[in-house]
């Protein structure tokens, strides 16, 4: 199949609160994003990864599609984004005998992967590629998914009057719009804080090293802060983004409010980094954090988890990575948000084909 233009495919970021779009344009030697748009879904169109309201999800995503900010989307060509709790994205260990037996490398592969997915390899689509090789062994990056969610979602996509051109794990996503592998070789954690879950992603060396579920999201942050004060979910959302967890601003009500989530938080942190050092070949001190995600327009918050963690914590900036989009409307307080359909639309300017 011949390969289609950068112009010609937009990223679709699918998540359980929210439906997002983004399309990029190259004008000369700059990137810029010249169609967005975001749609909020109501409860129960999308549960646990899955889409159980099919009909809802579809009006969802025409509507989206056809009142585009910017430019209007002229082509069906999308790359979209697979549910980060349905797939599986982590670098796994190969070893070999010598060149002959690396020959079979394939067939390594697929033995490993028994033993480190709890699903047959008739269940699931999978790739993979190597990250490094020795002479006795390879990392290996590998991404599966269950072939019932993918061939699911493809249908519905489909349905919507798309055409997919690639399914992504939404871990690679966020990783390309964040980080410059070609700059940075140090491990690095980002926390991708969303409306109703975190995930949590450690990479390392050029690749994702794994990827976990954190206990917190932006709901979790309202409904603690509306049950403790006794006031309704509107009010407590407005709360939180007044005060942050700023202690100058409402006497630092939020911190001590949500004392006991953030330390959650931080431990399940250095539970991973202990994890990925003790368990993985050559595992690096990790030296700083990345936020994204709605979440991390939570005030303060990277100063508080920099303070525990004793690491620096920093806000990512999805236009400022390696591929450097020089102009957005997307507005600041908004651009968090976008990080994954940003990711999904970089993914048409990378050398691999779309096909």
């Amino acid at each position: 199949m011949s390969l289609i233009s950068n112009n010609e495919i937009f990223g679709l970021d699918i998540s359980a609160g929210a439906i997002r779009l983004v399309s990029l344009k190259k004008k000369g030697k700059k990137i810029v994003i010249n169609s967005f748009n975001e749609l909020n879904l109501p409860a129960g169109i999308i549960t646990n990864g899955e889409i159980v309201n099919e009909d809802k999800f579809i009006s969802g995503v025409k509507d989206l599609v056809k009142n585009s900010k910017g430019d209007k989307i002229k082509t069906k060509n999308v790359i979209t984004v697979l549910p980060e709790t349905k797939t599986f994205i982590k670098v796994i260990n190969v070893s070999f005998l010598g060149e002959g037996d690396a020959k079979r490398m394939p067939e390594l592969v697929n033995e490993e992967i028994v033993n480190q997915i709890p699903l047959a390899l008739d269940e699931i689509y999978f790739d993979w590629q190597v990250i490094s090789r020795g002479q006795t062994s390879a990392e290996i990056l590998v991404g599966a998914a269950p072939k019932k969610l993918v061939d699911s979602y493809l249908t519905i996509v489909e349905k919507c009057g798309l055409t997919p051109y690639v399914f992504e794990i939404e871990a690679a996503a966020i990783s390309r719009a964040l980080i410059d592998d070609k700059k940075d070789s140090q491990a690095k954690i980002i926390i991708d804080i969303g409306a109703v879950r975190t995930g949590l992603i450690v990479y390392d060396k050029g690749a994702i090293q794994f990827t976990v579920s954190l206990p917190i999201s932006g709901n979790k942050i309202t409904q603690t802060i509306s049950k403790t004060l006794n006031i309704d979910l509107k009010k407590a959302e407005k709360a939180k983004l007044v005060c942050g967890l700023d202690p100058a601003k409402c006497e630092g009500a939020m911190l001590k409010i949500l004392y006991k989530m953030i330390d959650n938080l931080t431990s399940q942190i250095k539970k991973t980094i202990t994890f990925y050092q003790s368990n993985f070949e050559n595992g690096k001190e990790v030296t700083e954090i990345i936020l994204c995600g709605g979440g991390a327009n939570f005030t303060y918050i990277d100063s508080v988890l920099s303070d525990k963690l004793k690491i620096p914590v920093k806000i990512g900036d999805p236009l400022n990575g390696k591929y450097q989009i020089k102009k957005s409307a997307i507005p600041n307080d908004k651009i968090l948000s976008f990080t994954t359909a940003i990711g999904l639309a970089l993914r048409a300017y990378e050398k691999k084909d779309i096909i």
